[in-house]
């Protein structure tokens, strides 16, 4: 196990990056760790008097299952006409027809008409079915046009795995190591896929990786412009800064 090498939390990290202003919208990618990461963020830009809506532009937890640190919750477009106040946290996204453990995606207007509403809204922009890692498809992520900012998760806890066990659409028989996740970056359908504006990636579960294990997350190439952070989202913290 590897202790935190810094004294900032990762939220107060993110938040200060991805929303200098404090004004934004935030897209949520990859897997290992978006639904945490979005109840961290919320509840930092909530400590600094913002108001916060916590949304989907796919599928999303229940928020009856998983705490998302809402002090409001809305399953229709009800919430519109809802004004938020500072300091507040609003949870909406529709039920499921089929699936009691998933609400879906409100309609991309009501999203659009949602934003002028709140200082930041926070969506989960993908699915990975609980996996550490995500390939993604034509059809995913789902940014929405009004993202100003845009977060890329993956799960640490994939490294040394089989691919087809640890990755999102993935069928080969191959390892999670260095070279697969090089590839793994520079894929147009890998991690990077959907990023714009204010955007860094979050090597999730890093408080659990070996020495070995950060160095070779701090050796890969990432060929845009992005803020990289081996971090735990479990304990809010980073520890390493790669870039």
């Amino acid at each position: 196990m590897v202790l935190s090498q810094s004294g900032v939390r990762l939220s107060e990290e993110l938040i200060s990056l991805l929303v200098p202003e404090g004004k934004g919208f935030i897209s949520i990618t990859g897997g290992g760790g978006k639904t945490t990461l979005m109840s961290l963020l919320a509840a930092e830009a909530k400590a600094r008097s913002l108001s916060v809506l916590i949304t989907t532009t796919t599928k999303v937890a229940s928020p009856y299952l998983h705490d998302y640190k809402a002090d409001r919750i809305f399953d229709s477009e009800a919430v519109l006409g809802y004004k938020p106040e500072r300091r507040e946290i609003v949870f909406y996204a529709e039920h499921h027809t089929l699936d009691m453990k998933k609400w879906v995606a409100p309609r991309e207007e009501v999203l659009t008409a949602l934003a002028s509403l709140y200082d930041i809204i926070i969506a989960e922009a993908d699915g990975s079915r609980g996996l550490p890692l995500k390939i993604h498809t034509s059809r995913d992520p789902v940014i929405h046009p009004l993202t100003t900012a845009t977060v890329a998760v993956m799960g640490t806890w994939g490294i040394g795995e089989k691919a087809f066990f640890s990755v999102f659409g993935e069928e080969r028989d191959c390892l999670v190591d260095q070279s697969y996740l090089q590839e793994f970056i520079e894929s147009p359908e890998g991690l990077l896929k959907g990023m714009q504006g204010h955007s860094a990636v979050v090597f999730n579960g890093a408080e659990e990786c070996s020495s070995e294990e950060l160095s070779l997350l701090s050796t890969l190439s990432i060929p845009v412009p992005v803020a990289v952070f081996a971090a735990s989202e479990k304990e809010d913290s980073i520890i390493k800064r790669i870039r």
